[in-house]
């Protein structure tokens, strides 16, 4: 879990909002574009970890039914 990041994070954007004078519209364009950069980075390394989870899942479940048909009786082994 990423806490201590989204934390520092937190404080960062806190203490950058306190001494933050007024930008030129070029430089808020370039930090805003910075933001979405940092967010976009952010967002595919989820979207990579939900499909690692996702093909975990779908191994479980394979695992899960020749589980279920090997324990299923069958009419030899009655």
């Amino acid at each position: 879990m990423r806490l201590e990041g989204s934390h520092a994070k937190a404080q960062m954007v806190g203490a950058a909002r306190r001494t933050q004078r007024r930008r030129r519209p070029a430089e808020l364009a370039d930090a805003i574009e910075g933001q979405i950069a940092e967010i976009c980075r952010d967002v595919a390394v989820q979207v990579k970890r939900m499909r690692q989870l996702q093909e975990q899942a779908d191994e479980l479940r394979v695992v899960i039914r020749e589980w279920a048909r090997e324990s299923e009786p069958t009419p030899d082994r009655d």
